[in-house]
């Protein structure tokens, strides 16, 4: 008689499709979560600048690293959200004033993402790049110095009193050359050059260079200048420290950092 042959089990294959197909379902799932997030971070976007007035023709994008979102979302807690938004910035003119909406370009990299509270989502650490352009710091200067010269002419000093009637900021030239601001006064009746300086996370500006017709400006007209143009930049900042500054063609590049920042008060300090 022959010796019967023994059947293999059919276990070990059964096994290896039911893992297959799960492996399926988890990456269909994780594709389509991250499919989504980043469809309703578009919506909202389209969404902000369509109440603003702006017609926005890019749209943000949004990405989770390596490692899985379902994964992170179970626990608590993403790795790693890279979020990159198109410039969306609109300037208007009223009545000779700037009216800024929108928002310069800029890429944020949120680490060690805290999701337990989702009403509250808190990052470890937060790395903000932007692209502040010289027609975006041209308009908040304008803006500042006119608020800054506003009010009852009588209680002005001789500064503000010049600024108001005289001296108005018509133009701004980023010189990446020489890492200097070029200040443009009344079509060049004035100039002024400024350098940029970053320290201990806080905007400062060393004014290389000034003249009004032929003479230094006044230093009550420099300090009003160097302050609107650190409120230029402290609007795209917000509550973010300042970690390193560069000026390019045509803007300054800025990096903002920050530590334990809860994303709703980041986003309503905007």
């Amino acid at each position: 008689m022959g010796v019967a042959k023994s059947k293999k089990s059919a276990l070990p294959k059964v096994l290896l499709t039911i893992v297959v197909i799960l492996l399926l379902l988890v990456l269909v799932a994780e594709f389509g979560l991250r499919f989504m997030i980043g469809k309703q971070l578009k919506d909202e976007f389209q969404a902000q600048a369509s109440s603003q007035g702006i017609s926005a023709t890019e749209e943000p994008s949004i990405s989770f690293g390596a490692s899985p979102l379902l994964l992170g979302i179970a626990r608590g807690s993403i790795n790693e959200v890279t979020i990159d938004t198109p410039d969306s910035v609109s300037i208007t003119n009223q009545d000779g004033v700037p009216s800024i909406s929108g928002t310069p370009e800029s890429t944020i990299q949120l680490q060690g993402l805290d999701i337990g509270d989702r009403d509250n989502p808190v990052a470890d650490h937060l790395t903000l790049t932007t692209l502040a352009t010289d027609d975006f710091i041209l308009a908040t200067i304008q803006q500042q110095m006119a608020e800054a010269t506003g009010g009852n002419s009588t209680s002005q000093g001789f500064a503000e009193q010049l600024i108001q009637e005289l001296i108005k900021v018509t133009d701004i030239t980023s010189d990446a050359a020489n890492q200097t601001i070029e200040v443009e006064f009344t079509d060049g009746a004035a100039r002024a050059s400024l350098h940029p300086i970053v320290t201990n996370g806080q905007l400062g500006f060393e004014i290389v260079d000034s003249q009004l017709f032929g003479f230094g400006l006044p230093d009550e007209i420099s300090q009003m200048l160097t302050d609107a143009l650190q409120s230029s930049i402290n609007e795209v900042a917000g509550g973010l420290q300042i970690q390193s500054l560069e000026v390019v063609d045509a803007g300054i590049n800025v990096t903002l950092t920050g530590d334990n920042i809860n994303i709703q008060t980041l986003e309503a300090a905007q």
